[in-house]
């Protein structure tokens, strides 16, 4: 996937051969990531969650990793830990950049006393995601690295568009990412309507059962999706459903919220059989 025009200045392919290590339980997220790394001639390999970090660790060398924080089995944070326990000093030293959805002030410190190196707020644009592994990595040339990425940043990510007052969502920073690649923005339409609606379920069986934790677990998930989708009239429903699970805060709300998220997900996904017939 080439660089748009605006990116044109930074050779990605500076990072060719480097072996990177993902770490995300979203689907689609995986797949972006993945195809822009690779893009770059980097080599990929992917863990659903921090036990597989931990165990791919084990088994091979790695320039970096990306950790997503909130993920199933060991989070994030637990795995980073474990990490900078190790008795192989080259792999307890290794870059680790944590990637996440819940970009709040106070967040920077409190992932680098986990052991985190450096950290990336999602939805992120190929350049973003370049500088930030860039000036992890010893002996890289790039010097126009980031600090440590403001939260603020993240909302330098949102694309409105005209064709949002007709449909649900914006597939613009997916066609960015695409390089315009069809075969790209179809893979990722479909990934949205194949996972997405088992996510949806989660969230109402979670509200059934008063499972407040899964609540929040599956609207921390969706949120990365509604974000890289567009679908702006669930962004900030999305982050209230998962605060106010978290906190158990509020709870008579979610009834209403989520059979609103179920709704538009519902409308977004024929939207997108239409076009993606």
């Amino acid at each position: 996937m080439p660089p748009d025009s605006k990116n044109r200045n930074f050779d990605y392919r500076s990072l060719a051969m480097r072996k990177i290590l993902l770490a995300e339980d979203v689907k689609i997220n995986q797949y972006i990531c993945r195809q822009m790394l690779e893009s770059w001639g980097c080599r990929v390999d992917v863990a659903n969650n921090g036990l597989e970090v931990l165990e791919l660790l084990s088994l091979n060398n790695y320039d970096c990793i990306l950790m997503d924080i909130q993920m199933p089995e060991m989070d994030g944070m637990e795995a980073a830990r474990q990490i900078r326990q190790l008795s192989d000093t080259t792999k307890a030293s290794i870059p680790i950049i944590a990637v996440t959805a819940n970009a709040l002030r106070g967040d920077p410190e409190k992932y680098r006393q986990a052991g985190m190196t450096d950290f990336l707020p999602k939805p992120y644009e190929e350049e973003f995601l370049f500088k930030v592994i860039s000036k992890n990595l010893p002996g890289h040339p790039f010097q126009g690295g980031l600090s440590a990425l403001s939260p603020d940043n993240s909302s330098d990510h949102a694309v409105a568009t005209e064709a949002a007052t007709q449909k649900l969502y914006d597939l613009s920073m997916i066609h960015s990412l695409s390089g315009g690649d069809e075969s790209f923005i179809r893979k990722m339409v479909d990934l949205f309507i194949e996972t997405v609606p088992p996510n949806v379920e989660a969230l109402h069986t979670g509200l059934a059962g008063e499972q407040w934790e899964q609540v929040s677990k599956m609207a921390h998930k969706l949120k990365s999706t509604v974000d890289s989708m567009g679908i702006q009239s669930l962004k900030a429903e999305i982050r209230e459903v998962e605060s106010s699970a978290k906190a158990k805060e509020s709870l008579d709300r979610l009834p209403d919220l989520i059979a609103r998220i179920s709704q538009v997900i519902e409308q977004v996904i024929y939207q997108l059989r239409v076009e993606f017939p």
